[in-house]
């Protein structure tokens, strides 16, 4: 009996801290599609949610818009404003293959830029919630996806977790790698739906920041 005891409050231990994790609130990358920082995840927007933000590095900009569809599909689309250069808008298109279970990662496919202005890129893409508030991203695909890119993310403070009034807001740490170059940032819930990135680009060596809405 003490034995089926401790065997059960393992395993709600253990679902307790998947569980935790699974639940994941859709953020816009910098390319617009839903994901961490350069780099899409199988996540996507609900239908009739949507996200908005904008990002800022080294005299260059990006604003970004995504909306959720039926059936798992997600459109977005960033507009990259350059120092001095015209601004380039890209368009992409997401669909969601299956949702994230306890035992089964979130799969979804994907065109970044699909009228190929800047370089179209097509993509699968795997999503997977870790114990201890971690989650990997790992894709491949052509164009700027071309070989591997893949995403570590750490919940420092889960909601779940975190003391009921304490003033430091719910923070991940990413660490990625886009295809080309690493990545790292810190992404700040500074509210309900709104979010505050922070981090350093390996291919400009340049620092950013990036504020972000989502419904």
């Amino acid at each position: 009996m003490k034995y089926g005891k401790n065997l059960f409050s393992s395993v709600l231990i253990l679902l307790t801290l998947f569980v935790a994790t699974v639940i994941v609130e859709a953020t816009p990358s910098m390319t617009g599609s839903t994901g961490m920082i350069r780099m899409p995840t199988a996540d996507s927007m609900r239908l009739g949610q949507f996200s908005a933000g904008y990002f800022y590095w080294n005299d260059h900009g990006s604003g970004v818009v995504a909306v959720g569809l039926p059936r798992g599909v997600e459109i977005s689309a960033a507009v990259r404003r350059n120092a001095g250069d015209t601004d380039t808008a890209i368009y992409n298109v997401k669909f969601n293959l299956n949702q994230e279970a306890l035992l089964y990662p979130a799969v979804a496919i994907g065109i970044e830029d699909i009228d190929g202005r800047d370089r179209r890129s097509v993509y699968g893409v795997l999503s997977k919630a870790l114990p201890y508030g971690f989650r990997i991203h790992i894709g491949t695909g052509t164009g700027r996806f071309e070989g591997m890119f893949a995403s570590l993310e750490k919940v420092l403070n889960p909601v779940s977790l975190r003391k009921k009034h304490s003033g430091f807001p719910v923070t991940s740490l990413i660490v990625e790698m886009d295809g080309y170059k690493m990545n790292y940032a810190a992404r700040m819930r500074l509210a309900q739906g709104l979010r505050l990135d922070a981090g350093w680009l390996g291919k400009e060596e340049r620092v950013y920041c990036g504020l972000t809405f989502t419904n």
